[in-house]
Formats: C-alpha cells, structure tokens, sequence
C-alpha cells in the first residue's frame, strides 16, 4: 500500500480503538455477537462494482451497490455497503479486518469509509 492508504489505515485503526471501547461501555464482550456494517467510497460506477463483486465472491458479506446524485452539477457518487453476518469481536479481530476492508478498497479503487455494528438482538450501535 502507499503512504496515502498506510495513513488511511492508521486513521481506521486508531477510529477501531474508540469504537471498541465505546461498544463495550454498552455491555459488548469477546463473547458477544456483532453485525458490522460497512462503507466505500467508490471514484466512479467501474470501482464500485468491481469492489461490490470482489466482496461478494470473497465473503458472505450483504454487499449491496449505491448512488446519488450531488453537488451543483448532479454527479453521482458511488457507495459500498453492506453487513457482515453476526460474528464474536474482539479489538484484534477488528483490527484484522479493517485491515483487509482498507486493503480490498484499495485494490479496487475505493476508500473504506468506516463501519457501524449492532448487537445481534440488540439496537445499541456504534460506529468506527
């Protein structure tokens, strides 16, 4: 990775700590049950449904591919996102994955902009 996505990766890692702390101020152990939902920011329609596609065949991930039109001249702006299946997260395990998130986004173009979690059967969420 470049020196762009080493700092972006570091931004998500730092923003996990936060996130872990604040989901276990709600009551969330390593035994507890998590969805994590997450997002890309996509340049353009090509990286997102290449990253859409890549997500898809390399996890069981929820993937799903978004637009909208913004700014004065209407542009649209392309998004990835989606849930995992409830899965047990600890700190390290978070960080694992936002690695490999930042890294897939990367590879295909994309900013992974952060991910929200709620506790299987729970409405409590937080964000990182």
């Amino acid at each position: 990775m470049s020196t762009g996505s080493d700092e972006h990766l570091a931004h998500q890692l730092a923003m996990n700590q936060v996130s872990w702390q604040t989901l276990q101020e709600h009551g969330v152990t390593e035994r507890s049950e998590l969805e994590l939902d997450f997002f890309y920011l996509a340049p353009g329609e090509h990286q997102a449904r290449a990253l859409a596609a890549f997500l898809q065949s390399e996890t069981d991930y929820a993937v799903r591919l978004t637009s909208r039109a913004s700014g004065f001249l209407k542009k649209k702006a392309w998004f990835v996102e989606g849930t995992t299946r409830p899965t047990k997260a600890s700190q390290d395990t978070l960080d694992q994955w936002v690695t490999w998130m930042v890294g897939a986004g990367f590879e295909h173009g994309c900013a992974f902009d952060g991910w929200g979690a709620e506790v299987a059967g729970d409405a409590e969420a937080t964000s990182g």
